[in-house]
């Protein structure tokens, strides 16, 4: 008896079963390097804010 696709545990399903769970794991690397870009951009925002509210810097620095 041949294995199909039609068949539970054939080689067509084994396969879509590894794609999905290759999937899911590209969807959680992309997610998680989503999150840290929107941490970045948050510090970076932050210390914008930061330089904004700071004093100018004196004569003696300027020179």
């Amino acid at each position: 008896m041949q294995s199909g696709p039609s068949e539970p545990g054939g080689p067509v399903t084994q396969r879509t079963q590894s794609l999905a769970a290759s999937d899911t794991r590209g969807k959680h690397r992309i997610q998680a390097e989503l999150k840290r870009l929107e941490q970045e951009a948050r510090f970076l925002e932050d210390e914008l804010e930061h330089l904004e509210k700071t004093d100018k810097s004196s004569a003696t620095c300027n020179e």
